[in-house]
């Protein structure tokens, strides 16, 4: 009797396989699917981080730092740190990307002890979603509040 080799998978084999899929899936499907209020998140907390870095350097500096937005109107279309009597900290301005609209006080000052120079709230738009930056003017304190 002559033995015919078998062709195929075993059922174990495609269990195995199905089950690296399965983890595969789990894990790659949340890093593809980006939420619509997360275009307006991102660059909410960017401005947010920029001001914390404009109180941070007026404090550590001993003299007051502006955070400016241009065009002199809203919707601003990118930012700058400067000291308030200099020209912009390294790496700046910073442009805002297409779609995202903000809106709000075109400047913040912040003085060494750290407070701020207007409060204010800054509204970031993007997709239809709306997040808030908000500084608090007596100590200086930025919050991000929204989608």
């Amino acid at each position: 009797m002559r033995v015919v080799p078998q062709r195929g998978f075993s059922f174990t084999e495609i269990l195995a396989v199905m089950a690296l899929l399965t983890i595969l899936l789990i894990v790659a499907v949340p890093h593809l699917v980006v939420p619509e209020t997360t275009q307006a998140r991102v660059p909410a907390r960017e401005i947010a981080a920029d001001l914390r870095v404009t109180q941070r350097l007026a404090i550590a500096r001993r003299g007051d730092f502006v955070l400016e937005f241009a065009p002199l109107a809203p919707p601003y279309t990118q930012y700058t740190i400067r000291p308030a009597a200099g020209g912009p900290e390294p790496d700046f301005p910073k442009a805002l990307n297409a779609g995202v609209v903000v809106s709000g006080p075109q400047q913040f000052v912040f003085r060494p002890d750290g407070s701020a120079s207007p409060g204010g709230a800054i509204t970031v738009t993007a997709d239809g979603a709306t997040a808030t930056v908000q500084v608090m003017a007596a100590t200086g304190r930025v919050t991000v509040t929204g989608p």
